[in-house]
């Protein structure tokens, strides 16, 4: 093949419309040669030079470049630079922030734009560092304690946005009070208001163990409802009785029961009392506890001996006493008494009870002092 081939077979159409009427301008031969050299008819060569002439045909059109910058807005740029250096998130990351803010951006776009910037690639992070946790969930909050007088209108999502209307019949009911005349513990971040309505939270919502908070403490709604940005976690909540002391909680189940009597009577009207010990099994391997009866299991475990006080009338609980000492377990019944006259004044119930909860010099000794009881 002749380098002039290149200019005379097997031409694009643009190339052989060039060649054409380049023919035609230098003469190399009349309209019906050339025209028959490059396959066209005499009439379609002289409407194709027609069109040239008039401005209304381009042999070399011009090529359209890209845009020299990015696509992506100043604000949007201004937003991913803003989230490495604040927040320290990854391109990933930040990707999914500007996906929940409504404006997208791929991955390598955010990669190229913090490059530019001068930011360098992120060491890798620990999972702790990036706020997930073993189990691959993401780590809620820090709790903190909200004022809520100074938040302005706002609008958060809740799984049981129902808990909110027990908030009138607390307030009225004054455990809230109570709470704040006891001396219970609390941190720096956690009053003892936001950690009792942490665990009451628990108790309206139908869950039976005070770890289940896990399952909530990234609800927003339910840390609103305890004073909180969100729940505590599952190590304040269990360990919180253990900070507590025996006597502090009993003035202040005293308080609460007293309160409760004089504003719902109708929860003490029954004529009789039950008594009755009941056992939790503690399955620690280092569990430093007393061996207790466990009737459930038919044998005796490593556990808490715990006496319970139920209003036959009602079924409402009125008294409650853990960690009994099985040398201490037979004057229990001494301190219910005591106890209750302390609330009601004076004692017109039956207590009922069965044989072993306590012994016979204790049942004289309520006798002599006019307590009525039934074994």
């Amino acid at each position: 093949m002749e380098i002039k081939d290149y200019f005379t077979k097997n031409l694009k159409p643009r190339q052989k419309q060039y060649e054409a009427i380049r023919a035609v301008a230098f003469k190399e031969g009349t309209i019906d040669e050339i025209a028959t050299c490059f396959e066209y008819s005499p009439k379609s060569l002289n409407t194709i030079i027609n069109r040239l002439l008039r401005g209304k045909h381009q042999l070399f059109p011009d090529v359209k470049t890209g845009p020299k910058g990015r696509h992506t807005s100043k604000q949007t740029v201004k937003e991913i630079i803003d989230l490495r250096r604040k927040k320290r998130l990854s391109a990933k990351e930040i990707t999914e922030e500007l996906k929940k803010a409504g404006s997208p951006a791929s991955i390598r776009t955010v990669e190229r734009i913090l490059q530019d910037a001068g930011f360098p690639r992120l060491c890798r992070r620990t999972d702790k560092e990036r706020g997930i946790s073993k189990k691959g969930m993401l780590m809620p909050q820090r709790s903190a304690d909200l004022d809520i007088s100074e938040l302005s209108p706002f609008h958060v999502e809740c799984q049981v946005a129902g808990i909110y209307l027990f908030l009138p019949y607390i307030l009225e009911s004054g455990i809230l009070n109570i709470v704040n005349q006891c001396n219970l513990p609390e941190s720096s971040n956690i009053g003892k208001t936001q950690a009792s309505l942490s665990m009451l939270l628990l108790k309206l919502i139908g869950n039976e163990r005070l770890s289940h908070i896990s399952q909530y403490n990234t609800d927003l709604g339910f840390g609103i409802f305890a004073g909180l940005n969100v729940l505590p976690k599952p190590g304040y909540i269990c360990s919180y009785s253990c900070r507590t002391k025996a006597l502090e909680l009993m003035e202040f189940q005293k308080k609460i029961t007293g309160n409760f009597s004089h504003m719902y009577p109708d929860l003490y009207k029954g004529n009789t009392i039950n008594l009755d010990f009941h056992s939790i099994p503690h399955f620690g391997e280092r569990s430093e506890m007393e061996k207790v009866w466990c009737g459930a299991r038919g044998k005796a475990l490593k556990g808490a001996n715990t006496f319970f006080a139920q209003d036959g009338g009602s079924d409402s609980l009125i008294y409650a006493n853990s960690d009994i000492k099985r040398k201490e377990s037979s004057t229990e019944i001494k301190k219910f008494v005591d106890y209750w006259f302390d609330v009601k004044g004076v004692t017109c119930q039956t207590l009922v009870f069965d044989s072993k909860l306590t012994r016979y010099g204790i049942l004289y000794e309520l006798d002599e002092a006019g307590v009525k009881f039934v074994t």
